[in-house]
């Protein structure tokens, strides 16, 4: 009983220490180059996706073999996302990368990197995903107020977060408490 209360202690610990090594750490610089700090995200799609459960009920997503990537807009990750998951699994899953300007050639995806592609743009790519199980994630400011799940921002050099939990959680999704515990947490105001 004590070996299996310090092996979970020490299981949660290193979880910990991962998400804080994630979102707070950068090796040997003051600033972001825009090469790495489309790295870091890149390798955060997969961090935050060990503490997020998607909602069930898409049969044709949850039988699929892969964990697809889609980028909406503007690629601002060049060829980042292919080299990060060339050999890498999330959920178990091969991942796949498309990359889409218009709405209507999104298919299947796990989740959603949108852009910045302005305002009225981002409520129709909003509305299109809202009731599927898609993870819309975007490093756009007030993009996370609008609808957005996760937001991706740098603070003081280092890659963080904000989650609007309440639209993920009208989603469906579950949030594990030590993503939140990192985390900017936004709950926007309802119009």
């Amino acid at each position: 009983m004590i070996n299996q209360y310090y092996y979970s202690l020490i299981n949660k610990r290193l979880i910990q220490l991962i998400l804080l090594i994630i979102c707070c750490w950068y090796p040997g610089a003051d600033v972001f180059s825009q090469s790495s700090e489309y790295t870091m995200k890149a390798v955060a799609f997969e961090k935050l996706s060990m503490f997020i459960t998607w909602p069930a009920g898409n049969q044709k997503s949850d039988m699929s073999h892969e964990f697809v990537i889609a980028v909406y807009g503007q690629n601002p990750f060049g060829d980042m996302l292919e080299k990060v998951y060339e050999n890498k699994k999330i959920k178990d899953k091969k991942v796949k990368i498309v990359y889409i300007n218009n709405i209507k050639q999104l298919n299947e995806c796990q989740i959603l990197f949108i852009a910045d592609v302005g305002k009225e743009e981002l409520k129709k790519v909003l509305g299109y995903v809202k009731d599927k199980p898609v993870l819309t994630i975007s490093d756009s400011e007030g993009y996370a107020e609008a609808g957005c799940f996760i937001n991706y921002y740098i603070y003081e050099s280092k890659l963080r977060f904000e989650i609007n939990q309440k639209a993920m959680q009208d989603a469906r999704f579950i949030i594990d408490y030590r993503l939140l515990r990192v985390s900017k947490i936004i709950n926007p105001t309802i119009e």
